[in-house]
């Protein structure tokens, strides 16, 4: 069985512009956290299933990252993927 995400996981994130740079993210909701009076007002974007997840991703410099919302797994521009196992 394929692991789920859940909210606080740690994730990559391949960019969609640019060099398509890989990035360390966060979960910040999941099918499970996501507030169902939050999408209903607009508030938040709602998740296609329980792969998709609201992400904050981290970057160098002033801004410190950015915010990606329904993001699915894989591996081509603006998907995540869990880590590399430690070796």
């Amino acid at each position: 069985m394929e692991r789920i995400p859940v909210t606080g996981d740690i994730v990559r994130y391949r960019g969609k512009q640019g060099l398509h740079a890989v990035r360390a993210a966060i979960v910040t909701a999941d099918v499970t956290t996501l507030d169902p009076r939050g999408v209903e007002i607009g508030a938040v974007p709602a998740l296609d299933d329980a792969s998709h997840v609201h992400l904050w991703v981290f970057t160098p410099g002033q801004l410190g990252g950015f915010h990606e919302y329904n993001v699915s797994p894989g591996d081509s521009p603006g998907t995540w993927h869990w880590p590399a196992a430690a070796g």
